[in-house]
């Protein structure tokens, strides 16, 4: 009798309401700038070996390696003015294992470029995390032209329609956008010589074969310093105190001109807040090391740092600014 009453007892406890239970919201548990990385990361970089992305990428990962304790390496993925390489880390998973050197052109040109098309949404699929730095940027010419200033340039162009060249890294790079302002404004026509980065211009322009080109500091100070190219003028100021005595192009003729450019630290669109701020503060601290800043500055840079913010808005500002250069000059992208 005693065994019916206790199996009955245990029927009406299952047959029986449960009592309310007070819900608790269940949240994944996110992932902190305390417990990232945990394994090695990829920097991905658009352009060849050697130029001045690939100088500075190199240098921004050994430092975040040891900032971080994670082994972090350089992959090289060129083509498309680093749209190819953009493209594979908005394609990549957010967990802060793969970043990508973003470019001013990546984010504030290449969206306003008519005839560029892009497979990602750069606002979207890119988290923009922090500036590392700007780049001192010149015009130069091979050395067996005659010209020494600007005003010689524009006054043999004018004199010869169409007959100078000039190099870029890729149609719609940042290179041709300088020279194509620099032409509006000097009232010249030159013809545009496109390549697949900065390095293998270089390569023609010593060889005699290109005239000139706009391109950074970084990855021309050597061959300026082994007199295989010729600095003509800085396209913004000041003019770096590594060439002491070049000029800019604002105060040799054109005093509306400036070009400038900038590289930084993007992660996949979605990568957890905690990652990105952690990114921006470690690349502040890099550069607020005045060792670091003294190295970069001596090798053509101009370190900027900031708030993620700061970036954000540095980019809206270049799009319409460089939007309008595309339109008056009628330029188009590949």
């Amino acid at each position: 009798m005693r065994h019916l009453q206790r199996l009955a007892i245990i029927a009406l406890a299952f047959c029986a309401p449960l009592a309310p239970v007070t819900a608790q919201p269940v949240t994944a548990q996110p992932v902190t700038a305390q417990t990232w990385p945990s394994q090695p990361i990829l920097l991905v970089n658009g352009f060849p070996p050697g130029g001045g992305a690939d100088i500075l990428a190199r240098l921004t990962a050994a430092h975040l390696a040891t900032a971080l304790g994670q082994p972090v390496s350089v992959d090289n993925r060129t083509g498309a003015n680093g749209l190819i390489a953009a493209a594979a880390v908005a394609q990549a998973k957010p967990d802060g294992n793969t970043l990508l050197l973003v470019t001013m052109s990546m984010v504030a040109t290449a969206p306003v470029m008519p005839g560029v098309t892009l497979n990602f949404d750069p606002d979207r699929d890119l988290t923009q995390a922090v500036i590392i730095a700007g780049l001192d940027n010149l015009l130069y010419v091979n050395p067996r032209l005659p010209f020494r200033t600007v005003g010689e340039i524009i006054d043999h162009a004018r004199a010869h329609p169409d007959q100078l060249s000039y190099g870029s890294s890729g149609v719609g790079s940042s290179y041709q956008l300088w020279a194509a302002q620099f032409a509006a404004m000097a009232g010249i026509k030159m013809i545009h010589i496109p390549f697949r980065g900065g390095p293998p211009a270089i390569s023609e322009i010593i060889a005699g074969r290109v005239d000139m080109m706009f391109g950074n500091l970084a990855e021309i100070l050597p061959h300026i310093r082994a007199g295989t190219v010729r600095a003509i003028a800085f396209t913004s100021a000041p003019p770096s105190p590594v060439l002491p005595g070049v000029p800019t192009i604002a105060e040799s003729g054109l005093p509306e001109f400036r070009a400038d450019n900038w590289f930084g630290i993007a992660a996949p669109g979605g990568t957890p807040r905690p990652i990105v701020e952690r990114l921006n503060t470690e690349v502040g601290r890099m550069l607020a090391d005045p060792a670091v800043r003294e190295r970069l500055i001596s090798l053509g840079y101009q370190p900027r740092g900031g708030s993620i913010a700061e970036m954000e808005r540095t980019i809206q500002a270049d799009r319409t600014r460089w939007r309008a250069v595309i339109q008056a000059n009628n330029i188009r992208g590949e």
